[in-house]
C-alpha cells in the first residue's frame, strides 16, 4: 500500500487542528451531502474515504443495520478505532483502488472529498457499481472541476474576479498543503457525469454548494464561494 500523506505525523497533526475550526466541510460541504443522504434505516453503508470516522455514529443513529469504513491512512484508521467505534461500525485499512476485491453489498456509498485523488475513475465507479445492491445510491463530493483545474489546486482570484487554467487539460495535478506535496487528478465537469452514466449510475443530483450568509459570517473566506463553487455534490442511483 503506497504511503497516505495523512501517515506523516506532521501533516496529520496540522490537519486535525485545522478540522477544529469552522471550515468549509463542516460549513459548506457537509450541510448539503446531509441534504441529499436517502433514509438509511435497516441500509448498509460503506464510507470511502472514511478518515477518522467522523460520521460513522450519525449513520447508526439514523438507523443504518451496518457502517464499514475504508481509508488508506493507518493514522486515520487509528483513530477511528480510537474515538468513532461502536456496534455495527467496522473500518478497514485499503486503498479505494483495490475496492474491485470486494464481495460484500451495500446500498449507499457514501464519499466526502477523496474522488479527486483517484486517477482511474472508471475503475473505482465499476468497482461500486459491483458492490452496490439495486437502487442502491452512490452520494459524492469532490474538489470541484474550476478549482481542480488549475495546478496549484485553487486557481486565484484578481481583484473580484476569479481566473483559472487548464481546463480543458485533464489529468494529474500537484499542490502543497501544509508544505507536502498532495497529488489529485482534474476532470471536466463532462467526464465526470459521463463516467457515472457509462458506469451504470443514473444521475439523480448534481449540486455546486453556495455559501449561507450566516456561514459566510461565521467563516468570512466562504465569500469566494459566492463567486465560483469549491465543491461538486453528486448523487446517482445504480441501475
Amino acid at each position: 500500500m503506497s504511503r497516505n500523506v495523512f501517515d506523516n505525523p506532521s501533516f496529520f497533526s496540522k490537519y486535525m487542528e485545522l478540522r477544529k475550526d469552522y471550515n468549509h466541510n463542516d460549513l459548506l460541504e457537509h450541510p448539503e451531502m446531509e441534504k441529499l443522504c436517502p433514509d438509511v434505516r435497516g441500509k448498509r453503508v460503506l464510507d470511502l474515504g472514511c478518515g477518522y470516522g467522523s460520521y460513522a455514529r450519525s449513520f447508526i443513529e439514523r438507523g443504518a443495520s451496518y457502517y464499514l469504513g475504508i481509508d488508506s491512512s493507518e493514522s486515520m484508521i487509528r483513530k477511528a478505532n480510537a474515538e468513532n467505534a461502536g456496534d455495527n461500525i467496522e473500518y478497514k485499512l485499503m486503498n479505494l483502488e483495490d475496492l474491485d476485491s470486494f464481495e460484500c453489498r451495500f446500498d449507499l456509498a457514501y464519499s466526502s472529498l477523496v474522488f479527486h485523488y483517484i486517477d482511474d475513475f472508471d475503475k473505482l465507479l465499476r468497482a461500486i457499481h459491483s458492490i452496490l445492491n439495486n437502487d442502491g445510491i452512490l452520494l459524492f463530493s469532490q474538489m470541484h472541476p474550476i478549482i481542480s483545474a488549475s495546478n496549484g489546486y485553487s486557481g486565484y482570484f484578481e481583484g473580484e474576479y476569479f481566473a483559472f487554467s487548464s481546463y480543458q487539460e485533464e489529468g494529474r495535478r500537484e499542490g502543497h498543503w501544509f508544505k507536502q506535496k498532495v497529488i489529485s487528478y482534474h476532470r471536466k465537469m463532462s467526464t465526470i457525469m459521463n463516467a457515472l452514466a457509462s458506469n451504470g449510475f443514473l444521475i439523480e443530483k448534481v449540486l455546486e454548494p453556495l455559501p449561507s450568509l450566516e456561514a459566510v459570517r461565521e467563516l468570512p473566506a466562504l465569500e469566494k464561494d459566492l463567486v465560483r463553487p469549491t465543491f461538486l455534490i453528486v448523487r446517482a442511483r445504480r441501475i
